[in-house]
């Protein structure tokens, strides 16, 4: 209360933004909740944008959002269409009014491929990572992570070196005051069995990273790139993997576990034929929930007899082909599966979402589609290639008591 009443008496100052979470709030296990998903606003392309500092394109996808300062921060990538190129550019944006009008803060452009922009609000500081790939439309070239903090409104600070190695971030959160990363590396889409090594790092202060556990860096070595990940309320750890490349487990998804004694210590199934990509996790209560790329017309894993690399191949080349959405899935702990509740607003090109909580049952959701007024059934590829181009949307995600 302190606190709230210096606010008011200091002009300008920002409110407190709302934790992110999950131990912060309480949630009644005894409710039965469900799923409200609001209507969609969209904000890439608007007129809320500040358009003349901003060269946005027809491609508009991998983003980020993070609310700092009592600011509401939105990073995306913007091209003429989905593919690598020395053309792309990283838009950062911020609103006060939660997303009627935005402020321009910083545009990236290197002469190569800027990838999965990552927000980290940590004692104060707000950071932006993002990788930097290449330049062939054709090949996965990842370079490095870069990292930037914000000074001020327009003001970030010369890009640092995170990661000098051929390194791939994914999930950024904060969890009790520390600072959490996921990330790859290794020959992810290339000739030969899968050896890509997945890493879980900690930080405290944004700058300085350790592994989760430095007497085993890798925590998963296999087909394994993406993964998503949460605590759950007794503090073990649970993670959804994208096993796209394919290993001993299988091809499609995994759901893995790891005890809070022993958090290193990833428990994988076999993979599930299904492929979720661009995963993002959540926790409401002690219910965890995945938000992902949905195949609406088979499983990525189609069990041929194949040799193992003319399979990967044929997989990837099928899954492009077929139609997608953004689905909401539930955790099946037990069963450790993925249950499918509802489909997002989505078509075509689609599924890299945002999510950041706002209070103890609501969520906000960015994400990336397709044009939705017309072709819903156009295949992965085809919106990825379309002149159509994509854009973004926010929506929020509410649990209700029935």
């Amino acid at each position: 209360m302190r606190a709230v009443l210096l606010c008011i008496a200091v002009a300008g100052c920002a409110p407190a933004d709302p934790s992110d979470d999950p131990a912060d709030y309480d949630v009644d296990a005894t409710v039965d909740y469900e799923l409200e998903v609001s209507p969609l606003t969209w904000v890439v392309p608007s007129i809320g944008l500040p358009a003349r500092d901003l060269s946005i394109r027809a491609s508009n996808n991998n983003l980020d959002i993070e609310l700092f300062d009592g600011r509401r921060f939105l990073a995306w990538r913007t091209n003429v269409n989905h593919w690598a190129s020395d053309t792309v550019q990283l838009h950062v944006v911020s609103s006060a009014d939660e997303g009627t009008t935005w402020d321009f803060e910083e545009t990236i452009a290197i002469g190569a491929d800027i990838r999965e922009p990552r927000f980290i609000a940590l004692n104060g500081r707000l950071f932006l990572y993002y990788f930097e790939g290449g330049t062939n439309f054709a090949a996965f070239e990842p370079r490095k992570i870069w990292r930037t903090e914000r000074l001020g409104l327009h003001d970030w600070t010369s890009p640092a070196i995170h990661s000098e190695r051929k390194e791939v971030l994914w999930d950024t959160k904060v969890r009790g005051g520390v600072a959490w990363m996921g990330s790859y590396i290794g020959n992810h889409y290339l000739a030969g069995q899968s050896n890509i090594d997945v890493f879980l790092k900690k930080s405290t202060d944004g700058i300085t990273w350790t592994d989760l556990d430095p007497a085993k860096p890798a925590l998963y070595t296999g087909g394994v790139s993406e993964i998503a990940y949460e605590w759950d309320e007794g503090g073990d750890l649970w993670l959804v993997t994208r096993n796209e490349d394919g290993d001993a487990h299988g091809f499609g998804s995994q759901i893995c576990s790891a005890p809070k004694s022993a958090q290193s210590d990833w428990a994988c199934p076999d993979a599930e034929p299904d492929r979720y990509d661009s995963p993002k996790m959540i926790r409401h209560g002690d219910d965890l929930y995945v938000i992902a790329r949905r195949d609406l017309d088979g499983h990525y894993d189609e069990k041929s007899d194949k040799p193992f690399e003319e399979a990967r191949r044929q997989y990837q080349l099928d899954y492009w082909e077929r139609a997608k959405r953004t689905a909401i899935y539930k955790v099946d702990k037990a069963a450790k599966k993925l249950v499918h509740l509802v489909d997002l607003p989505s078509a075509g090109d689609t599924a890299y979402a945002a999510v950041r909580r706002l209070d103890a049952h609501s969520f906000l959701i960015a994400n990336y589609t397709s044009p939705i007024d017309h072709d819903l059934d156009r295949s992965w590829v085809d919106g990825q290639s379309s002149t159509d181009g994509t854009q973004i949307y926010f929506l929020t995600l509410r649990f209700v008591s029935p």
